[in-house]
């Protein structure tokens, strides 16, 4: 696989995103994959960030360690991320007479960096332009490194900013004239030693878009009416986007006071017949809690999205991790049935959403979705995604007034009903009436609270997990029939692994998407084949493995296992399975 790693580095405030995403959106067009992934400081201003892309003419779905181009708006990056530099890479900075230190002038030396020092002010006093044109400038130094024409540059500038009237966008062009003509009379485009691989068209068309924003087209195109959340990174994308697009979809959108709030709306909401969601990270799941277990003994659809990042407490609010599996598996207090699901790309985040709703309300139970920070905030080349396959699945709610007629109060949870799962109709329809409520109940819903009617009711909502289990697929395997190595992983762990498998074709991947009821046949035939075993999470426990032991008593010979906030990088990855397979 062929590609090229751009890092931009600066602090919070600084406009490092405008430079990344300029670059991402041009190179999409000019026909590359691109893979998008930030780090940020939980601070509002100040603070290193980084936003890297990685780019190629092949599909690709995670970032390297180091990097060809490292652009540094302040001298922190030079610090912190000069040694992340490729042999023969580039580093383009604006701080003025900066000394390197002795360490640092070997690594160049070795390396064979080049070091540019840009003129950014004496651009902008020339220009007299404004500081934020700053970001225009260096982007466009960027565009010149890697050999794309200006006017490229010029029509995403008048794309992004044409709104803001010709005195700006003029503004603009000259900013992006003058920084591409100091970068041929430097000659900054011989100072890199690559160059990007060569184009191809299929990836033109593609989707650029963040995890968070698949997912949001995903609620939306499930048919879900009303979303109710509170801001918590890694969950805040997504209600931002979907509050952005309230207007166009007409779907009641609600910042809550807190997650607890937030929760008990989307519940009403549910028990009322419109499909509605809610989303948080893991402090704010703990509070939902209640919640989830309230709407497993009423039998009330429920859809939670859980956004991973590190803990406990506070932890680290603005990194990755896979931290709260086990938190979504065993969460909420009681035994009842419930679905964990995990998106691990664009795709997923998509089309998981109309299979969360649709499955909460045939099996009328919660459904919990993982995402992460990575996932969430990471930026992604798509294909358009099929807006046609996906069916509206509502499972026993009644509707027609004949049919609703026939019902009786004690059809509501009857413990003798298929599978668990028992006619469902809405408060305030022509038909018989049922109490709704989190006492353990009898068949109509009034509170009973004796052994007979506890144990039939506790049976009748077990029987939901075994329907459940019976109709989810087995994870997704890709490879060899007979593997030397079976990874096993789930989340945003895919793209990274499944880049990694490109440099053997010995290794087999089966990835969970479904996570509880846990699937295990396909898991079981394959360990039986293959000479090792390796599980892959970005947690310390190996949760997943944690969950497989339990449910089939498979024990991995090794695990690769992160939990430092960051997601596992493609060379890093190569490396450590790598050197699993070269043991015997």
């Amino acid at each position: 696989m062929s590609r090229v790693s751009l890092k931009v580095t600066g602090a919070q405030g600084q406009g490092i995103n405008s430079v990344g995403e300029m670059c991402a959106k041009g190179l999409k067009r000019a026909g590359y994959c691109v893979f998008g992934y930030r780090e940020y400081m939980s601070l509002i201003k100040g603070g290193h960030s980084s936003y890297q892309l990685d780019v190629s003419n092949e599909l690709i779905g995670s970032s390297e360690t180091t990097v060809d181009v490292l652009v540094c708006f302040n001298h922190h990056g030079l610090e912190i991320n000069l040694v992340g530099v490729k042999e023969g890479g580039v580093v383009l900075h604006q701080s003025p007479q900066w000394k390197f230190s002795p360490e640092q002038k070997k690594i160049i030396d070795q390396r064979k960096i080049s070091v540019i020092e840009m003129p950014t002010e004496e651009m902008l006093t020339k220009l007299k332009a404004p500081p934020i044109l700053g970001n225009v400038l260096i982007t466009s130094v960027v565009w010149s490194l890697l050999g794309r024409d200006g006017e490229e540059l010029k029509n995403l500038v008048k794309e992004q900013f044409g709104h803001k009237g010709e005195k700006l966008l003029a503004m603009n062009f000259s900013a992006i004239d003058t920084a591409i003509a100091w970068a041929k009379e430097k000659k900054i485009s011989d100072c890199w030693k690559s160059e990007l691989p060569a184009a191809e068209k299929r990836w033109k068309d593609h989707l650029l878009l963040t995890g968070s924003e698949a997912m949001g087209l995903g609620v939306i195109h499930a048919g879900c009416r009303l979303y109710a959340g509170y801001p918590m990174t890694p969950s805040s994308p997504l209600l931002t986007f979907i509050a952005a697009h309230q207007n166009e979809t007409g779907m009641i959108v609600k910042q809550a006071e807190d997650e607890i709030t937030a929760a008990q709306i989307m519940s009403g909401a549910m028990l009322m017949g419109t499909r509605a969601m809610t989303a948080t990270s893991g402090g704010g799941f703990d509070l939902m809690t209640e919640t989830v277990s309230l709407n497993a003994i009423i039998e009330n659809p429920s859809v939670f999205v859980l956004a991973q990042r590190p803990g406990p407490a506070t932890g680290l609010p603005t990194w990755t991790a896979q931290g709260d599996l086990l938190l979504a598996t065993h969460s909420a207090h009681g035994e009842f049935p419930r679905l964990v699901l995990a998106a691990s790309n664009t795709e997923d985040s998509f089309a998981l959403m109309s299979d969360a709703f649709n499955y909460a309300e045939e099996f009328q139970i919660p459904v919990i979705i993982l995402t992460d920070k990575h996932l969430a905030e990471g930026i992604f080349t798509e294909e358009a995604f099929d807006q046609k396959k996906t069916k509206l699945m509502r499972g026993k709610l009644v509707t027609s007034a004949s049919e609703l007629k026939k019902l009786k109060s004690t059809d509501r949870y009857d413990p003798k009903a298929k599978d668990g799962v028992s006619p469902r109709w809405l408060p305030g329809a022509k038909a018989a009436t049922f109490c709704s409520q989190g006492d353990e109940h009898n068949a109509d819903g009034s509170v009973d609270e004796t052994a007979a009617n506890a144990a039939a009711q506790m049976e009748k909502r077990q029987k939901k997990m075994e329907a459940l289990a019976r109709v989810l697929p087995e994870p997704e395997y890709t490879g060899p029939k007979n593997p030397d190595v079976l990874v096993v992983s789930w989340g945003s762990n895919r793209g990274v692994i499944a880049d990694a498998m490109n440099q053997n074709s010995k290794i087999g991947y089966l990835h969970y998407t479904h996570l509880w009821p846990l699937k295990t046949k396909t898991l079981t035939d394959l360990a039986s084949k293959a000479k090792k075993t390796v599980l892959v999470e970005c947690n310390h426990q190996g949760q997943l493995g944690m969950l497989i032991k339990q449910e089939c008593g498979l024990d991995f010979d090794h695990k690769i296992l992160k939990y430092d906030g960051r997601p596992f990088f493609y060379d890093e990855l190569v490396q450590k399975i790598s050197s699993l397979t070269a043991r015997r």
